[in-house]
């Protein structure tokens, strides 16, 4: 991870949302519970439901984070941004395009997402999905 993405991260400019949604880290073919404590559109917290699992984690892996609500696949990339091992936490930076993250944020719990884009001053456009899935 890059200098220019830490700062990025440590800035938060992004609406996070506190939450707690069961999913899965996915890394090299192996699925890792979790809860998902916090989200926003560039990244997530996520605490490790087995923590004998946290030992397979290091900063700047590259893992996929699938939230166990949504019924259809909607899994975003993502690279460890940090580790917390007394807490077995593990902090994400999403890395696939914006409108990707934007449209799952809005799959994930449109309302909350809404509501908290308006308060914070942010444009509520309607995030539509692109027609081909390959667009994102």
């Amino acid at each position: 991870m890059s200098k220019d993405q830490r700062t990025d991260l440590s800035a938060r400019n992004n609406v996070r949302l506190s939450t707690i949604f069961a999913g899965r880290i996915c890394q090299y073919g192996r699925a890792f519970e979790c809860i998902i404590s916090d989200v926003s559109v560039g990244g997530a917290k996520v605490k490790l439901k087995n923590p004998a699992d946290f030992e397979k984690f290091t900063t700047s892996t590259p893992v996929q984070l699938t939230f166990e609500r949504l019924t259809d696949y909607k899994a975003l990339n993502a690279e460890v941004a940090w580790l917390k091992p007394n807490e077995d936490v593990v902090g994400l930076a999403f890395s696939d395009p914006e409108l990707r993250r934007r449209i799952v944020m809005k799959k994930l719990m449109p309302n909350r997402w809404r509501i908290a884009m308006q308060e914070n001053g942010h444009k509520t456009e309607p995030v539509t999905e692109p027609v081909n899935e390959g667009e994102i």
